[in-house]
């Protein structure tokens, strides 16, 4: 997601939530090695999730989806 954030190919909504929950996310390495991107200890980070897994969607589209208006029925 910090990729196409600092080129350029997505900006985020005003949210002040989701920009706290961003900035407070913290990297850990586990007890086997591996590194952690979690929120700090009694935060939240459920909005920072949604946005990151739209961002990682739409990465792997070819094109833009395109907006259909109408009625259905």
């Amino acid at each position: 997601m910090g990729q196409a954030l600092n080129a350029g190919r997505v900006e985020l909504p005003p949210c002040p939530i989701i920009e706290r929950q961003l900035c407070a996310l913290e990297r850990r390495t586990s007890r086997g090695g591996r590194d952690i991107i979690d929120h700090p200890p009694g935060g939240h980070d459920d909005r920072a999730n949604a946005a990151a897994g739209l961002v990682a969607k739409l990465a792997t589209e070819s094109a833009a989806p395109e907006a259909i208006f109408g009625t259905y029925g």
